[in-house]
């Protein structure tokens, strides 16, 4: 216990006993006074007594120990919040690369169906191609067989060419398809350069169409496609030729030729005929 320890409860003390001795005797005044005597020698006594001894070698061996274990838990708490930061940022890191690596995945995806449907493209063109390739030989024979020699007539006197293609037009129209082709054909060698000479050969085609002489109608909607491709009637001698090869039992054919008017002239109204045409042999 220090010197202060012990004074100032001292003086407490006496204050308290000081303030309840008002109402008493002097002769409780005087015994006061001898504790007051009293106390002051031992205050002496107090302020000349040695200082508290220090305190042992094992109390601060103690003391130092706890520190070290303070310290050392202060450390442990120190590196447990640094490793679950460490965690939070790896975590986080984690799920970065996840998100990165569905998209390569759906990226990879995408292109793989981007390659197959070009594979798939290019083996139908080659499909097409190769039955083009068909359709050209089997015209090819066609063109070869020789067309009946025609009966001579007296040539007729036409006042103009328009005459001469309208009444062989209203022939193929009326009834009469052999006679229209036949006045179709001169007009187009008497007047080979006349704008109505691609109608004059398409109604030619439709002249042997009438007479279900179909493979010389598909060879002559081909002298349509062949020398005036961008004209009107094109797109009609194409559709006609599909129309052909299906009255021939040919529907292979046929689905090429009506697909081709399609993809060639595919604003025309043969090729939105084409279209029906196409669901109904499909």
């Amino acid at each position: 216990m220090t010197r202060n320890a012990v004074v100032f409860p001292l003086i407490g003390a006496i204050v308290v006993f000081m303030a309840g001795c008002a109402v008493m005797d002097t002769g409780a005044f005087n015994r006061l006074q001898d504790d007051m005597e009293g106390l002051k020698k031992e205050m002496a006594v107090l302020k000349t007594a040695p200082p508290p001894a220090p305190v042992s070698a094992a109390g601060r061996a103690d003391a130092g120990d706890i520190q070290s274990i303070r310290k050392s838990f202060a450390d442990l708490s120190a590196d447990f919040d640094r490793i679950r930061s460490d965690q939070l940022a790896a975590t986080t890191r984690l799920d970065d690369a996840r998100v990165e690596m569905q998209r390569i995945t759906a990226r990879q995806d995408e292109q793989d169906r981007a390659l197959q449907e070009i594979r798939g493209n290019a083996d139908r063109m080659k499909e097409i191609e190769k039955r083009l390739a068909a359709l050209e030989e089997r015209i090819g024979k066609l063109a070869a067989v020789p067309a009946a020699a025609p009966v001579p007539e007296t040539p007729r006197e036409w006042r103009s060419p328009e005459e001469m293609y309208e009444v062989g037009v209203g022939l193929v129209k009326g009834g009469n398809p052999k006679k229209g082709r036949e006045t179709l054909s001169d007009f187009a060698v008497k007047y080979p350069n006349h704008k109505l000479v691609p109608n004059a050969l398409y109604w030619k085609g439709e002249a042997f169409y009438a007479e279900k002489d179909y493979e010389n109608a598909i060879l002559a909607f081909q002298d349509v496609v062949d020398k005036y491709p961008k004209g009107d009637k094109a797109p009609d001698a194409m559709y006609k030729q599909g129309l052909s090869f299906l009255a021939l039992k040919d529907s292979k054919n046929a689905r090429i030729v009506l697909d081709l008017v399609q993809k060639k002239y595919s604003k025309s109204n043969a090729a939105e005929m084409a279209k029906k045409k196409l669901r109904e042999i499909r």
